[in-house]
């Protein structure tokens, strides 16, 4: 299983973990994902079965600190597009 942290909004690859022995209930558990609620499930995670990834959105440094610095740009809607 190969779990891959991309940027949801410049969508750059954070970073990745390379585990071809753990299942997807594993992965979810190791990662932490099985505490998020079934909407914030939905909305951060996706399971690509063909490829066996997992891709999880977060925020990268660089647009944590943009929005730090501006936040209206979330309220816009356009943050970095």
């Amino acid at each position: 299983m190969r779990i891959e942290y991309w940027c949801g909004h410049c969508k750059h690859l954070i970073g990745q973990v390379n585990r071809p022995e753990w299942t997807l209930e594993q992965a979810e558990w190791f990662c932490g994902l099985h505490t998020l609620s079934p909407v914030e499930h939905s909305e951060w995670v996706a399971y690509d079965k063909n490829n066996g990834v997992l891709s999880v959105q977060t925020v990268c440094d660089y647009c944590q600190s943009a929005i730090e610095r501006n936040p209206e740009l979330l309220v816009e809607g356009k943050l970095l597009q």
